[in-house]
């Protein structure tokens, strides 16, 4: 009997969630032939031959790697300024591809990908959201469409990592879009997933309003980003997103989703615990935080990546599409322009945010920065 066949991929970035993907990969994932990886940063290539297997072959140039990896997908998972020009090169070259949230740091980017995305029909892109393929969430779902929780009509979300003392966030600022951007979009997605606003149409959101602070790391005024930031989106169906996002907690991860129905709330990771165990001393009884998200949400990566390979080899459908991808982008680039500039941004009939003057300097909040407008990045920069 001859073996299945396996997605011939290659890994772009071999930052912190990269290596989580590559070590994934390499031991956990049948459907998959782990041919290549590609990191710019110096070093990359030791780290490479330590951790992954011999067979794969490491890559300084990601389009070389691309073009002569014998590979015929990619994933990528560098930092967010980079991700649109290498999807454009990786569909170019005939790839299937995967990348990591979101597509771009700005609206205008994210649609010149997705219009290369529509002209390649027979080529796979996935852009998934690890909240769509956690068990918990899922469970919500099923609620919401048996009729448990009634009319779903509001979600609150708290989402925060842990400070770092080595200001990790602060360099990744520059290329990441900012907090709303890099972190909300997850909240984002799954506030549409449970609100369903696609079926008001074509204008999803009608305004969204948002305010953030420098609470530790006051460099990231420089990149007109911030520490915390809450964020309200009212969607065109009345029903209503209250989001924080944080980077100063001191205990641990956390991120918890209530949705309210009318017939019941569904509360998601509500206890930030690792585990059941509590720890009984003289400090009193406590309990231990799960210490990021990857950790929290270690299983999705083994399942967008398993569907992945089954929609290239069989043609099963994708949980996220990458209208998902695009709704959610234009949410979170209006919140963080409504930080930067302390206004609401509203939406057109299109369902486009309408914001003014998006390559002006802004300094309001506190936040001294960019708005968000086109960012070409390049590939040796920060890894996700």
């Amino acid at each position: 009997m001859t073996s299945p066949r396996r997605l011939k991929i290659g890994l772009i970035g071999l930052g912190r969630l990269g290596s989580i993907r590559a070590r994934i990969i390499a031991h956990h994932q049948p459907r998959m032939e782990f041919v290549a990886a590609c990191d710019t940063k110096p070093g990359a290539d030791q780290w490479a031959a330590a951790n992954l297997p011999s067979s794969v072959k490491f890559f300084a140039d990601p389009v070389d790697m691309m073009a002569n990896g014998g590979i015929e997908a990619v994933l990528i998972s560098t930092a967010t300024a980079t991700h649109a020009p290498l999807i454009l090169q990786a569909l170019d070259l005939g790839l299937h591809v995967m990348c990591e949230k979101p597509i771009s740091v700005d609206v205008l980017t994210t649609e010149e990908v997705l219009a290369k995305a529509a002209s390649k029909p027979s080529q796979v892109f996935l852009v998934p959201f690890t909240k769509r393929y956690d068990e918990s969430y899922v469970a919500t779902k099923k609620m919401l469409l048996d009729g448990t929780l009634g009319d779903v009509h509001a979600i609150e979300t708290h989402n925060s990592d842990q400070q770092e003392p080595n200001g990790f966030f602060v360099a990744f600022s520059a290329q990441s879009g900012g907090i709303f951007v890099d972190v909300g979009i997850h909240d984002i997605d799954i506030a549409r997933y449970f609100l369903e606003p696609e079926k008001s149409g074509k204008k999803q959101v009608n305004r969204v309003f948002a305010v953030g602070q420098q609470a530790v790391y006051g460099a990231l005024a420089k990149t007109g980003d911030a520490d915390n930031g809450w964020g309200l989106v009212e969607f065109a169906n009345g029903k209503v997103l209250q989001m924080h996002v944080g980077r100063t907690l001191t205990n641990g991860y956390e991120s918890a989703t209530r949705v309210y129905g009318t017939k019941a709330l569904s509360a998601i990771n509500g206890n930030s615990t690792i585990n059941r165990v509590e720890i009984r001393d003289a400090h009193g009884v406590r309990t231990q935080t799960t210490p990021d998200a990857f950790t929290l949400y270690d299983a999705t990566f083994y399942k967008d990546l398993g569907e992945f390979a089954g929609a290239v080899l069989d043609g099963t459908p994708l949980t996220c599409t990458l209208n998902d991808a695009y709704e959610a982008a234009k949410i979170v680039v209006a919140l963080q322009h409504s930080f930067r500039t302390g206004l609401p941004v509203y939406f057109d009939d299109d369902g486009r945010p309408i914001m003014e003057g998006v390559t002006s300097v802004s300094k309001t909040n506190g936040a001294n920065g960019h708005a968000n407008g086109t960012t070409n990045g390049h590939t040796n920069s920060v890894a996700e």
